[in-house]
C-alpha cells in the first residue's frame, strides 16, 4: 500500500457518524458535516453553508481574543473584559469602552455640590479621556481645581510628573479659558493662566478632554 492510499484511508475513517473528535457527519441524509471534539460540536455546517459555532448561528462575524466570549452581534474583535497584558510592546492586548466619576475638590474652601460624568475609550496602552464638573453650588470653593477618579494612571515622562497638558473652556456662565494638566496618577488640576484660581460660581461647567498613554 502506498503512503497515499493510507492518508486516504485515515483521512476517510475520520470522516464518518461515531467517531467522539474530529470531521463527523450525521448518520442522516441531512448533509450537516460537524467538527466535534470529545463528543461535543463545536462547529456545524449544514447543507445550506450556515454555520453554527458553539451555540451561535450564521455565519459568525466576531472572534475573540484570550479568554473574552465573542459577541452575539456585530463584527469585530471581542477582547476580555479583563485585560491580558502582553510583554511584547508590539503586541494589542486590550480594548475598552466605559465611563467614570470624575471628582472635583478646590485647593482652599469647598465646594458644596457639584456633578461630573466621564467617558474613556481605551486601544492598548493609549486612552482617550472625555469629562465635565458641573459646580451646582460652588460654596466657599478657591484657587485650582483638583480632578481625580479617572480610570487609568497616566504614563509620564520621568522628571515631568507624568503630566499632560490640556486646554478648556467654562462652558455655561463665563466662557473663561483655563488650563489643565494630568498629576502622574488618575487626576488633573485645572487652573487659570500662570497656575491661577479658577473662576468659582454655581452653574459653572467645566469640561475636558485628553489623550494619553497609561502604565
Amino acid at each position: 500500500m502506498t503512503n497515499a492510499n493510507s492518508k486516504e484511508l485515515k483521512l476517510a475513517s475520520s470522516i464518518n457518524a461515531s467517531l467522539s473528535a474530529g470531521v463527523v457527519t450525521t448518520a442522516d441524509t441531512s448533509g450537516v458535516l460537524n467538527i466535534q471534539t470529545a463528543g461535543t460540536t463545536a462547529i456545524a455546517i449544514d447543507a445550506s453553508q450556515a454555520v453554527t459555532m458553539a451555540g451561535r448561528t450564521t455565519n459568525p462575524t466576531t472572534i475573540s481574543v484570550g479568554a473574552a466570549t465573542p459577541s452575539a452581534s456585530g463584527a469585530g474583535i471581542t477582547f476580555p473584559a479583563t485585560q491580558s497584558a502582553s510583554t511584547d510592546a508590539n503586541t494589542l492586548d486590550d480594548y475598552e469602552e466605559g465611563t467614570f466619576t470624575p471628582t472635583a475638590a478646590s485647593n482652599t474652601g469647598s465646594i458644596t455640590a457639584y456633578i461630573s460624568a466621564g467617558i474613556y475609550v481605551k486601544i492598548g496602552k493609549l486612552v482617550f479621556i472625555q469629562g465635565y464638573i458641573t459646580t451646582t453650588t460652588a460654596g466657599t470653593a478657591g484657587g485650582i481645581m483638583i480632578l481625580a477618579g479617572f480610570p487609568f494612571s497616566v504614563n509620564g515622562i520621568a522628571g515631568n510628573e507624568g503630566s499632560i497638558a490640556f486646554y478648556g473652556r467654562e462652558s455655561q456662565m463665563t466662557g473663561t479659558n483655563f488650563g489643565g494638566y494630568t498629576n502622574g496618577s488618575t487626576g488633573a488640576y485645572l487652573s487659570q493662566p500662570n497656575n491661577g484660581a479658577m473662576s468659582w460660581g454655581n452653574g459653572y461647567i467645566y469640561p475636558f478632554a485628553f489623550t494619553c498613554t497609561t502604565i
